[in-house]
């Protein structure tokens, strides 16, 4: 099992007594982490470096600090300068998206458990203020865990949160299920993490649609996964992971799925039925061409759609723990003709030559504007972007290997819009005499400038300069009051509340 997943499971006590099992590092180790005066957030840094013109947006991820045992939503500007960070807890498939024209994030949250997690879906604004809370009844549904006979508020597993044009949005769940392994070479009377695909009205969390993996065994065969039993699906505590489904897209009134340990590609009808299977290791349906052949994939969709062919993207991770070689990470395009010859193709593949990714797990793949792409490589806290002619254009760390990772990141536009005021410290410099004032205002992403008031009087206006700016002030003594003002952007005007000088 993966122990730094078990030590983020707290309700189940018996794995506590792994946590201490892992490798312990020196502060010289640590990736550093921003923090600041005005606010008590603690967040990794962003090291950006660019070679080139990149697209418009912020950079969305939910870092997940593995040595300091937290994670956490995350907002962040192309120079690597904080934007957002949201509360700490267990956090994946961050998203953002639009919802009745307006832009959200969305985000699971809840326990993690090895490989998969029970929780809900948050959905939030442009003021950070949750506006939707989808979730998946355990009950109803009747689901099983392996921390039988715990329960759970909600079933919903952390690898998808894909919102569609219906206000509808499509989650993945983890049942454990008996099944007969024997034709893998395991028991008759085995169990197995069965995969489940959902599509859940927002407003009602009524259930429109769901799929299971096994229900459907004759299509989806237990042959096909790319995982070795090593002694699991003997017991409901254990059970095998067929198949680990990783992300989910509707086209029509069809869905594209993706199922890491089978290396394949499922377009899902919506009676349930498989209308084609893509393998990434022996083509399935299709023939594989030249430098076409992928495994243990993440987030597969469609770039372009028609009845004759589609051109697919995905995250090629080619490895896991338990694959015993090292393989390049790459992100995929490839040309699958559905009709006639039924021919994959390859049309792109890219890779940072430079600084190359082998990452075992996680990943994204982003088609932005102008043929751009961006790529997060997942348990290899990096995220890259590439233009029209595949060249890097920027490279991204926000952590060292093994101590940091992301599921997936996006770029996108963004208008934060925060419903708290800014934050605000202010301290007397003993020796220059003046007063030192710190301003942040998480989420904000256009203030211009700050203006500093004490009493009715303008003492100073200074232009913001990242999460947080730091304000000379002459004239202030000891227990006189503060406020600050914003200047520009959509919060013009907003104060934040009176605070009192300090000595520093």
């Amino acid at each position: 099992m993966d122990q730094s997943v078990m030590r983020r499971f707290p309700q189940a006590l018996v794995l506590f007594a792994s946590c201490f099992s892992l490798a312990k590092s020196t502060d010289k180790e640590l990736w550093p982490l921003q923090k600041f005066k005005s606010s008590s957030i603690e967040t990794p840094f962003m090291n950006v470096t660019k070679m080139g013109p990149t697209e418009p947006g912020f950079l969305f991820l939910a870092p997940d600090d593995t040595i300091h045992e937290t994670g956490y939503p995350s907002i962040y500007s192309d120079d690597g300068q904080l934007i957002w960070r949201g509360p700490s807890g267990n956090y994946s498939a961050l998203q953002p998206q639009i919802l009745n024209n307006e832009p959200v994030i969305a985000y699971w949250s809840g326990d993690v458990s090895p490989g998969f997690g029970f929780g809900a879906i948050t959905i939030v604004n442009s003021s950070y203020d949750e506006i939707h809370r989808v979730t998946l009844d355990c009950k109803t549904e009747n689901f099983v865990t392996i921390y039988d006979p715990m329960t759970f508020a909600s079933c919903i597993d952390i690898h998808e949160s894909e919102i569609t044009d219906n206000g509808t949005i499509l989650v993945t769940a983890v049942n454990v299920t008996q099944a007969d392994l024997t034709a893998i070479g395991g028991p008759k009377d085995g169990w197995i993490q069965d995969a489940l695909v959902y599509e859940i009205d927002i407003k009602t969390n009524e259930v429109l649609f769901r799929w299971s993996a096994y229900e459907h065994i004759d299509q989806v065969p237990l042959e096909d996964v790319h995982a070795p039993l090593e002694g699991s699906g003997g017991n409901k505590t254990d059970p095998y992971g067929y198949p680990h489904l990783n992300s989910v897209a509707k086209y029509g009134d069809s869905y594209l799925v993706s199922s890491r340990y089978m290396c394949s590609l499922f377009f899902i009808a919506s009676n349930g039925s498989v209308t084609w299977h893509l393998h990434g290791r022996t083509g399935g349906d299709f023939e594989l061409g030249l430098d076409t052949t992928f495994c243990y994939q993440h987030d597969a969709r469609f770039k372009f759609q028609s009845d004759e062919r589609v051109l697919i993207s995905l995250h090629n991770n080619e490895q896991t723990s338990f694959t015993g070689y090292t393989s390049l990470t790459t992100g995929m395009v490839l040309d699958v003709e559905l009709q006639g010859s039924k021919r994959v193709t390859l049309k792109s593949r890219m890779w940072d030559a430079t600084e190359p990714v082998y990452a075992e797990s996680q990943g994204s793949y982003q088609s932005l504007g102008n043929g751009h792409v961006l790529q997060q490589h997942g348990a290899t806290p990096k995220i890259e972007e590439y233009d029209e002619n595949g060249a890097i254009v920027m490279r991204a760390r926000f952590g060292y290997d093994n101590t940091m990772q992301a599921y997936r990141a996006y770029r996108y536009p963004w208008v934060g819009r925060p419903a708290s005021k800014p934050d605000v410290v202010a301290c007397l410099d003993g020796k220059s005499g003046k007063t030192v004032v710190y301003i942040s205002w998480n989420g904000a992403t256009d203030v211009e400038y700050w203006k500093v008031y004490s009493g009715s009087v303008v003492k100073v206006t200074a232009l913001r300069n990242g999460f947080e700016t730091t304000i000379l002030v002459d004239g202030l003594t000891s227990g006189d009051s503060v406020v600050v003002e914003v200047g520009g952007g959509v919060g013009d005007g907003m104060r934040s509340e009176s605070t009192t000088v300090t000595h520093c």
